[in-house]
């Protein structure tokens, strides 16, 4: 039995299905995460253990509470956190395999640069692997020296049997409502979204098109109020699914995104997808002009151009698009991730 430990600032959903995954493949599992509620009715209850920052807030709290239980394999959220650099230090001692697992894309910043140069002598030498989300990511672990065979992508894997399972490829008619998931806050770029739309709406004046938004935060507020635009609020991933077969195109238009899991997640349920050409995840999962099509955030007119794009479509086209985003979308599965963990140990 593999023996793996991931340490990360919390345990996203999303992430939970892959530990699950790697469980089933027979791993002994591990995380050592911010303080959450860790009952018999948590996904991974049975599955693996849990040791929170609140009752080892330190590495040498974490070690003294695993006692002789070493891993195998340590996958390291990051290196903002000092802790994991020194935990991953202690254990590739002991001869564990490391790996620095990174979302955040390389986009030639002053600070990344300085970090090429610093992370030569202060990650390379505690990590045997990197494991960035997607090509943008491992582009900038590569310029930190990790040479190509110790550079692997798909670290994110959304809960593929989750939401395959609401695929539904010949809805009759296709339905004419673009959706957003998300965070009420500036970076997601709604309310330029919400604008575009309206202009959408004004050169399309036949169009029946609709704009579904589903989440919260401190911008709801000022929300735009219109009869084509619905806020539905907050809602838990179980309602959410409710409202899945009433899209027809997700849109996400983020001025800024390192990934955006929730990508995959609309491409496995067949959507067609509209994306800021800044959303990470579209490098894996978007392909512009079979399954959907990008937009430059901060153009509103170009947002309300691939929207209108997107509704003189027939259906059966809009149909063609949902087809070809699961088949992007399933590419890589939770199994696959897990299968892709266990590689580091090959």
């Amino acid at each position: 039995m593999k023996k793996v430990m991931m340490a990360n600032s919390e345990i996203a959903g999303y992430m939970v299905s892959s530990l699950r995954a790697l469980a089933d493949k027979g791993a002994e599992v591990v995380c050592w995460a911010k303080p959450e509620t860790w009952g018999e009715d948590h996904p991974l209850h049975g599955r693996a253990r849990y040791y929170g920052f609140d009752a080892c807030p330190t590495v040498n709290a974490l070690l003294a509470a695993l006692g002789d239980w070493r891993p195998d394999l340590l996958l390291c959220g990051g290196w903002a956190d000092r802790r994991f650099l020194e935990l991953s230090r202690r254990l590739r001692e002991k001869d564990t395999r490391t790996v620095l697992m990174l979302d955040t894309p390389w986009q030639g910043k002053p600070k990344q640069w300085l970090n090429c140069v610093l992370g030569r002598f202060m990650l390379r030498p505690l990590f045997d692997f990197a494991w960035g989300a997607g090509k943008p990511q491992t582009d900038y672990m590569r310029r930190v020296g990790f040479p190509e065979g110790r550079l692997k992508d798909g670290m994110y894997a959304a809960d593929s049997a989750k939401f395959a399972a609401l695929y539904a490829p010949d809805r009759d008619p296709w339905p004419h409502t673009f959706l957003y998931i998300g965070r009420y806050v500036p970076v997601k770029n709604m309310r330029r979204m919400e604008r575009a739309f309206l202009k959408a709406l004004e050169r399309a004046p036949g169009s029946d098109w609709r704009l579904c938004c589903i989440g919260g935060g401190p911008l709801w507020d000022e929300r735009t109020q219109h009869p084509r635009i619905e806020h539905l609020g907050y809602k838990s991933p179980q309602e959410i699914q409710r409202f899945i077969p009433q899209a027809g195109c997700f849109v996400l238009p983020s001025v800024f995104e390192p990934w955006g899991v929730v990508v995959q997640e609309a491409a496995q349920m067949g959507l067609p997808l509209l994306c800021s050409n800044v959303v990470q995840a579209t490098t894996a999962f978007l392909e512009p002009g079979k399954n959907g099509f990008t937009f430059d955030p901060q153009d509103e007119d170009a947002i309300a151009q691939a929207m209108c794009r997107v509704m003189a479509l027939p259906d059966d086209a809009l149909r063609a698009m949902g087809r070809e985003s699961h088949r992007l979308g399933m590419a890589y599965t939770t199994e696959d991730w897990a299968e892709r963990a266990l590689s580091f140990l090959d």
